[in-house]
């Protein structure tokens, strides 16, 4: 560890259980085979490649992603070692993209697996939750055993599941056991956002350029719209790989839509203060892509009377993906010389710190 005090925390990253061998063995049988359909469709629907067989499948994400470090522990603490990261926080890849479709039994493999890889060094290796989000009382339960049991550090949750953005009061029971934890919300893009996209535009991989911003917008208009943080005034909320070069224009267009729409009759929205306020609780964070040409402006940009861009982005790896920059995704943040040495270290590790709440 480069420094005890402060460590380098990628807040960010991602593991390929589907790529690991014997993955399947931490399922039910049942679940299994439902689960592996549904890896290897959403696969060939993704690459445009139907009618591909599903060994060919698997060949295809092991070789689009970098590095065995996805699924095998003592090779991820290589490229920490490597790169420079002290502490990696890990969300999944495939079973992401069809959350809703899981019961509480593929929810507790897969956490299952992400615990016994986070084994491998558990002070470096923070796991985040996969949730049965049809069932809240079994999420609520299962969240529970993870923190417990598992020292995970937070849940995931796409931007819609089944339509129900996250501000959705069904999701409020699993938000007081969050509040009682202490573990953050954790919305990763784009999930929930692509089926509007292939609905109304048709589907077109190009899309995704936008969809990670798209999404991530949405999903913060409906946290602070929704009222999340006037129920919740504990919980902690990130949007992950979204980037933030959008983040100061949206944070000034909801102030001006809410000065302008707000006192209209019908249209009041019952929030205690402007949008940009929330802000300013510090429980509001953005993940950046380290190498965003406008990264410096949104870190400095005034988001709200107390808080600029640079209290609340956090820097993230997005490793072992096929569009993560490797090796060098914490240099082409660090040697930047549009960002201050005070401004790289509350981006790598001071923001994430207060999020997970090491």
């Amino acid at each position: 560890m480069q420094d005890p005090e402060a460590p380098v925390i990628d807040a960010d990253g991602h593991v390929l259980m589907e790529a690991a061998e014997g993955w399947l063995d931490y399922f039910e049988r049942v679940d299994a085979e439902r689960m592996e359909s549904l890896i290897v469709d959403n696969r060939r629907h993704w690459q445009q490649r139907e009618g591909v067989d599903k060994e060919a499948i698997y060949d295809a994400i092991r070789q689009r992603n970098k590095g065995e470090g996805g699924w095998d522990p003592k090779a991820r603490l290589a490229v920490m070692d490597a790169e420079g990261i002290d502490v990696a926080v890990l969300f999944g890849t495939e079973l992401g993209l069809n959350q809703e479709a899981y019961s509480p039994s593929v929810c507790r493999g897969y956490n299952r697996w992400l615990a016994d890889y986070c084994a491998g060094d558990p002070a470096r290796l923070k796991g985040v939750a996969l949730l049965p989000l049809d069932d809240i009382d079994a999420a609520r339960a299962e969240l529970q055993r993870a923190v417990a049991d598992d020292g995970f550090v937070g849940f995931f949750m796409k931007a819609s599941v089944r339509g129900w953005s996250c501000d959705a009061e069904r999701f409020h029971p699993l938000y007081d056991t969050a509040e009682a934890l202490g573990v953050p919300l954790l919305v990763h893009i784009p999930h929930g956002v692509k089926a509007l996209l292939e609905e109304n535009f048709g589907y077109n991989f190009l899309r995704t350029h936008v969809v990670h911003s798209f999404a991530g917008m949405l999903a913060c208009m409906d946290a602070i719209y929704g009222g999340l943080l006037d129920r919740f005034p504990r919980l902690r909320v990130a949007f992950l790989e979204s980037q933030v070069g959008w983040l100061p224009w949206f944070v000034d267009r909801l102030d001006e839509q809410h000065a302008t729409y707000s006192v209209r009759p019908g249209l009041e929205t019952g929030l205690r203060r402007v949008p940009s306020a929330y802000l300013d609780e510090g429980r509001l964070f953005f993940s950046c892509d380290p190498d965003e040409r406008y990264l410096a402006m949104a870190a400095g940009a005034q988001l709200a009377p107390g808080v600029a861009g640079e209290d609340c982005i956090l820097w993230a790896s997005d490793y072992p993906h096929s569009d993560a920059i490797y090796p060098g995704a914490l240099r082409a943040l660090t040697e930047r010389d549009d960002l201050s040495e005070a401004q790289k270290r509350k981006l790598t590790r001071d923001n994430a710190r207060r999020l997970y709440g090491f």
